[in-house]
């Protein structure tokens, strides 16, 4: 048997009000106890639940006391006895202990303690008990000598008093016949009264170890005594359990109660935050649409700029295409002009020729004036035709002057005009350059456009389906909201019920 040390002789007493619970499993560990039970063992309830009931006995308990209780309560019957307790710290306290069977389905679960404090007389003589049966072990007292022959034994006795006192024997006689006949008829009326008694609480709990426990009368009257406590313990803990569960369903009530105001709280502030998310996806919904206007506007006006770009396209192409006729154009000229100038040399060179052979005709026109005159008047003729060529080649030489001026002129205005066709060719080149350049930008802008467009159309297309979405999450959260003030109205009919 277990035996929990150390302990003292101090005794803790707890209110008659007061009621320990506990339960245990089959093999009695304890699965539920009481704030009373906490508190006046000293242990607390994380120390209790899982552990062996028997951590609290205390060892003057003697072992005979718990196989009675134990034979009784596997029979399937409550048990009924004194019990001295020890607390955590070694001191004690002494219950009027009722344990009961827990049946579910017909079938044991577990068992269940209900003590309450005990009158002191009840304390002292089961103390002294448990000291004898320790020391001795369990005797139990046989029926009692008083009973109906006692009473007769009395009336003989009155009889003999009164013929030793000089009474009339025929009064001595009467008395003894009236007093033998009522002791019959008193003793017959006890057995059957004592036999009902026995048969009403045939149920109950009436070992002799708990009737000697109980009381100071015979064994018989005790176990009918111990019988008829047994009943009211029974009812007491009925009730007692009554209390417990009621106690429990307030506690449990009022943390639903408390529970349910906290929803209601949290439901107003989920409303409130409904109301708000509402309000906001509203104005979201409101502001999406107004994106998606947006998005169509610079849809369309992408589409207006890419077909904008296309026309630049194809003026720059057209451009383009200008500008390389006009470069051939000027090629073509540039080359005119340079065969010009190469034929402006050439007549430059003849007219150089010109005037070699003008400057040679006035020299020899000289030389036959000079030879006309040598000749006299035989020369004359051929002095006026020599001075007819000087004269001649006078106006050569000085058409030669104008021609090589004007060949130098022209000279000048063919290489000023070659070196004109040759910048304007490069400015051909560059511009056509820079129209491919531009036609090639325009291609990439249109591009550009063109993605720029697709990707409007595509936006908003998703800002409607977003649209589309915000609307039925607008509605889903109005049903929310309207869902939590249903759900709020029904936990304020609960907390109201609860109340």
């Amino acid at each position: 048997m277990r035996r929990n040390l150390p302990v003292t002789d101090n005794e803790v007493q707890f209110p008659a009000g007061k009621k320990l619970i506990s339960s245990t499993d089959l093999q009695g560990n304890i699965l539920h106890c009481n704030d009373a039970f906490e508190q006046i063992s000293g242990y607390t309830r994380e120390e209790l639940i899982g552990q062996p009931h028997n951590l609290i006995r205390h060892p003057d308990m003697p072992p005979e006391a718990f196989q009675v209780m134990w034979d009784t309560l596997k029979s399937g019957s409550p048990w009924m006895g004194l019990v001295k307790n020890r607390c955590k710290n070694g001191d004690h306290y002494w219950v009027n202990a009722y344990v009961t069977p827990v049946t579910e389905g017909g079938k044991v679960i577990g068992y269940e303690s209900v003590r309450t404090c005990p009158e002191r007389k009840d304390v002292e003589r089961a103390e002294a008990l448990y000291i004898k049966i320790r020391e001795k072990g369990v005797k139990y007292p046989g029926p009692s000598i008083f009973n109906e022959w006692v009473v007769l034994a009395l009336f003989v006795i009155a009889a003999v008093i009164a013929l030793v006192l000089s009474q009339p024997l025929v009064t001595a006689g009467l008395m003894l016949v009236g007093g033998t006949a009522a002791t019959l008829i008193s003793s017959r009326k006890r057995h059957h009264w004592m036999g009902e008694i026995d048969r009403l609480l045939d149920d109950s709990f009436k070992h002799p170890l708990a009737a000697i426990s109980y009381t100071d009368d015979d064994l018989e009257l005790g176990k009918i005594k111990v019988g008829i406590l047994s009943m009211k313990s029974h009812l007491d803990t009925v009730l007692t359990r009554i209390e417990d569960e009621a106690s429990r369903v307030s506690e449990q009530s009022q943390i639903g109660l408390d529970n349910s105001n906290a929803a209601t709280q949290e439901m107003r502030k989920q409303q409130a935050e409904t109301d708000q998310v509402a309000a906001a996806m509203h104005e979201m919904a409101t502001t999406i649409n107004e994106v998606s206007r947006n998005v169509q506007e610079t849809a369309e006006r992408s589409e207006h700029a890419n077909e904008m770009a296309m026309e630049g396209k194809n003026v720059a192409v057209t451009t383009r295409r200008s500008i390389e006729v006009l470069k051939d154009t000027v090629g073509g000229i540039s080359g005119s002009v340079e065969e010009l100038s190469s034929e402006i040399t050439r007549i430059a060179k003849a007219a150089e020729i010109i005037e070699q052979i003008a400057d040679q005709t006035n020299l020899l026109a000289l030389n036959a004036a000079i030879e006309a005159a040598r000749a006299g008047e035989h020369g004359r003729g051929f002095a006026v035709v020599a001075d007819e060529v000087r004269e001649l080649a006078k106006r050569t030489q000085d058409s030669t002057k104008d021609i090589h001026k004007i060949i130098n002129e022209l000279t000048d205005r063919a290489q000023r005009s070659v070196t004109v066709a040759l910048e304007g060719h490069k400015d051909a080149e560059r511009g056509l350059q820079q129209v491919v350049e531009t036609e090639d930008k325009l291609n990439s802008i249109s591009e550009s456009v063109s993605s720029i467009a697709n990707m409007a159309i595509q936006m908003a297309a998703a800002v409607e389906e977003q649209a589309h979405v915000s609307e039925e999450i607008n509605r889903q959260v109005v049903n929310i909201s309207e869902l939590a003030n249903n759900s709020m109205a029904k936990a304020g009919d609960s907390s109201d019920s609860i109340l």
